[in-house]
């Protein structure tokens, strides 16, 4: 699959990604973490960009982990 250079704005700025994704996914991800920081930014009142990116990072991560843990319960409910 050929890569594709698409433009994304996430928490006000402007990014070149580069990616195997068709644009409209990668469009669709950069939108899930723009409008994620911009969420925690509002219920927080953090502007700094590195704090909201990270902050944004680790709850996509524990939803991320939570969703593992519940592949893998389905996964051996089906093994059995």
């Amino acid at each position: 699959m050929d890569k594709k250079t698409t433009t994304v704005t996430v928490f006000n700025e402007q990014y070149s990604l580069t990616s195997n994704l068709p644009k409209e996914e990668t469009e669709a991800i950069a939108a899930m973490v723009d409008s994620k920081m911009q969420q925690l930014a509002e219920r927080t009142h953090v502007v700094k960009t590195g704090r909201v990116a990270v902050w944004a990072a680790l709850d996509f991560a524990g939803e991320l982990y939570k969703l593992r843990k519940e592949y893998e319960k389905l996964l051996a409910a089906a093994k059995e």
